[in-house]
């Protein structure tokens, strides 16, 4: 046993006793050299002094837990002038001062920490053999990145993260050419950037969005490096200032898209007629024999498989049919009924005449229709005569059903948000309603039509790396309805230059943003900036 464990001990340590049981593994040890050097003098000396013993808990062994019981020597400095009289021989290779666990167990720890936090941890290693509290594995992981250890990057990526949404925000900063986060800074101001990159030198890129705090901090604290504005960030801009375009003219927009939902009310819904104009109970009519004939297929091919000596099961694999109705179909070799009466012939056409001249009279409810033909002689159910009525009714007399609640049209007006999409996206991709109601707005408002158009080109500037168009663009906006945005866009002239010209954006930055979220919230209230930086920056 012993032969075995002595290769898992570091060479520096002699093993004097092996103790072991069916749970835990005790194992002796003490120092191989007989002398130590003083730590504040370096002297070696070998005068002893006392001894005193460290119990280390150390990496499992077939599945039991190992302690390593250290015997430690205080020895007398030999130095005369050294201000240190005793000390202890070093363990810096198994283990650092006032720890319970050697390095290597503790780095085992620190890697779960890092990967699954407290809670999950503790559960993981306490399967491992080497149980340890939540707290412990939290405070082993804060310690892994110290606060001020990091290096500057040549290409950086700035972004914001939420800490508490609508509250309180904070600053991820990320090496673009490694992909690893290099600090987060607690909040999103121009002076703490500012002084991160001073204390930082030698960023030559920085890759932001378009907040103002980032871009004063970039300056200051680092003049000589190159901003680049976030493509993604200046379309969504772009898409604002559209947005609120549509919004201060949203009166004109929604009268225009009332009535364009009246005409198609009145073109789709008034005759009674599906989208194709075709008649609803003509259209009934064609759905129920495609069913059919679909069923009947099916029921086909579940008859040529069984000949052919597949199983049931298989069957049922292959055609994603039910396996009962396959033994019922099998059973009663056909695919069962499921005619249905389509109002060819109702018991309700008898009374047609009296409830079209009653509905022609004003009466519009369906449910009082009910009573008067029930007294009349009429036997089936309400549901049946509502849709006897739904089919014929609307077909011989132009009036709106006789339900209360009216039909939803197929098209509903869009909001400010949807308003603005359409208006920048490709004619081809629209449906014809949607063409129609963008048509209907440019003519009805020169401003929303001539936003459009830039915020288009604007749009297309951006995802060609048209950096000659940024000229033109800007002095075709100025002054018109997107003349705020084109303001701030000058102002940012240089970034966004460079965002046409340079591959860097802040995409990686968004990516480490949810990791760091995700972290956040499976920590469940327990992520400081201390334990958060620890495990972002180490997985």
């Amino acid at each position: 046993m012993a032969k075995r464990i002595l290769p898992l001990i570091p060479p520096s340590l002699v093993v004097d006793h092996v103790e072991q049981s069916k749970e835990a593994i005790t194992i002796d040890c003490r120092f191989r050299s007989t002398e130590a050097k003083c730590p504040d003098c370096s002297q070696a000396s070998h005068r002893l002094h006392s001894r005193y013993e460290r119990r280390l808990a150390d990496l499992p062994w077939q599945g039991r837990a190992v302690t390593i019981t250290l015997s430690v020597r205080r020895l007398r400095c030999s130095n005369e002038r050294c201000g240190r009289r005793i000390f202890a021989e070093n363990a810096g290779d198994v283990s650092w001062r006032h720890r319970r666990r050697t390095i290597r167990l503790e780095d085992v720890h620190r890697s779960i920490g890092m990967a699954l936090g407290g809670e999950a941890g503790m559960r993981l290693v306490a399967r491992l053999g080497i149980p340890v509290s939540a707290d412990t594995i939290l405070r082993i992981a804060r310690r892994a990145y110290p606060t001020g250890d990091c290096e500057a990057p040549r290409i950086l990526g700035v972004d914001d993260w939420a800490w508490r949404r609508g509250q309180r925000y904070r600053t991820i900063l990320v090496d673009l050419e490694t992909n690893n986060v290099v600090d987060l800074l607690p909040d999103r101001e121009k002076d703490t950037l500012s002084e991160w990159l001073a204390d930082h030198p030698g960023v030559e890129v920085i890759a932001r969005d378009r907040a103002g705090a980032y871009a004063r901090g970039a300056r200051e604290g680092a003049p000589k490096a190159q901003q680049v504005a976030d493509r993604w960030h200046l379309l969504r801009n772009c898409s604002d200032a559209l947005q609120n375009v549509v919004e201060r003219r949203y009166r004109v927009i929604r009268d225009v898209g009332k009535s364009l939902m009246a005409q198609l009310d009145t073109d789709d819904r008034m005759c009674g007629q599906g989208k194709n104009g075709e008649p609803l109970h003509e259209r009934a009519v064609r759905q129920h024999d495609s069913r059919h004939q679909r069923r009947l297929a099916l029921f086909e091919e579940v008859i040529r498989l069984n000949s052919l000596g597949w199983s049931q099961l298989a069957i049922k694999r292959e055609l994603g049919i039910d396996l009962k109705t396959i033994r019922k179909w099998l059973k009663d070799n056909q695919p069962g009924t499921w005619k249905r009466t389509i109002f060819t012939e109702n018991p309700a056409d008898a009374h047609g005449d009296y409830v079209r001249r009653r509905w022609l009279e004003g009466c519009r409810n369906a449910t009082r229709f009910y009573r008067k033909v029930s007294d009349r002689g009429y036997r089936e159910s309400i549901k049946t005569f509502r849709q006897w009525v739904k089919v014929r009714l609307r077909d011989d007399v132009p009036a709106p059903s006789l339900f209360r609640a009216s039909r939803k049209s197929s098209w509903r007006t869009p909001s400010s948000r949807h308003t603005a999409r359409l208006l920048t996206a490709e004619v081809d991709t629209l449906s014809r309603n949607d063409r129609a109601f963008v048509h209907a707005i440019s003519s009805a408002s020169s401003e929303v039509a001539a936003a459009a158009d830039l915020a288009r080109r604007f749009q297309s500037m951006i995802c060609n790396r048209e950096i000659a168009a940024l000229g033109p663009w800007l002095q075709d906006a100025t002054g018109g309805p997107m003349s705020s945005f084109a303001r701030g866009i000058s102002r940012d002239k240089d970034a966004v230059h460079a965002a046409l010209s340079m591959p860097w954006s802040t995409g990686p930055v968004e990516g480490k943003i949810n990791k760091l979220e995700l972290i956040k919230r499976s920590m469940y209230g327990r992520a400081g900036m201390d334990l958060l930086r620890s495990r972002i920056i180490g997985t």
